[in-house]
């Protein structure tokens, strides 16, 4: 990389068990420069308040930019 643009990287979180993944990669990420934005279904938001303690605006907070669930 050149220096001149940011890292981005765009983060897909299903309605899966593998949930937490996804939030424990926005958590590394947050700060680190990188630029993430956060794609997140509708069964995501589910699972996740189902199988975290996170919550759907907590996890969105992590990203530099999110997009609604869909």
């Amino acid at each position: 990389m050149n220096g001149s643009s940011p890292t981005k990287l765009i983060v897909g979180i299903t309605g899966a068990s593998g949930t937490i993944f996804g939030v424990r990669l926005l958590q590394m990420l947050h700060g680190s420069g990188v630029e993430t934005h956060l794609v997140m279904s509708k069964w995501a938001a589910r699972t996740l308040v189902h199988e975290t303690q996170h919550t759907v605006e907590e996890v969105q907070g992590l990203a530099t930019r999110d997009y609604p669930p869909g």
